[in-house]
């Protein structure tokens, strides 16, 4: 009886080391993987596409409260936001063509821009550019959050 337990435990034994050595691999795969993703969106210059956006509301907010937003440099910001837009969907596209754990949602970014687009278009709305200038900057405070919580957890 008691070599017949000795057998078992040895089993158990085994079989809980090959599953906890089975989970152990896949956590760092995973991780390897969100770092790659990272890497990459880094390395074909996504942080640099947020912060050009994010430079580029900062300008809106300035040349608004300057009152110097005027239509020709309403036009320049459109035409600038509009190529960011069109990089980071480029950036965005390049680098969700593998399966990762968690990806970086950037549509709300291409939304806020289309926003912000639009409200320097139409010249009745602008009372409420720093408004929505404001949010989309709130939303790219988040998006830098979100990439930082996804490559560290």
């Amino acid at each position: 009886m008691n070599d017949w337990w000795k057998r078992w435990f040895r089993s158990v034994l085994t079989y809980l080391i090959i599953a906890v050595v089975t989970v152990l691999l896949m956590i760092y795969y995973e991780q390897a993987q969100t770092k790659n993703y990272i890497d990459d969106y880094r390395r074909l210059g996504g942080s640099k596409v947020i912060n050009d956006i994010s430079d580029t509301y900062k300008l809106i907010i300035e040349q608004y409260s300057n009152y110097k937003l005027n239509r020709e440099l309403k036009i320049k910001i459109v035409d600038r936001l509009k190529r960011l837009s069109a990089q980071l969907q480029e950036v965005d596209e390049r680098i969700n063509t593998r399966e990762v754990d968690r990806r970086v949602d950037f549509s709300f970014v291409y939304h806020d821009i289309k926003l912000v687009n639009l409200a320097l278009s139409d010249s009745s709305k602008d009372d409420i550019v720093p408004v929505i200038v404001l949010h989309a900057m709130e939303g790219l405070g988040e998006l830098k959050r979100e990439i930082i919580y996804i490559r560290y957890h």
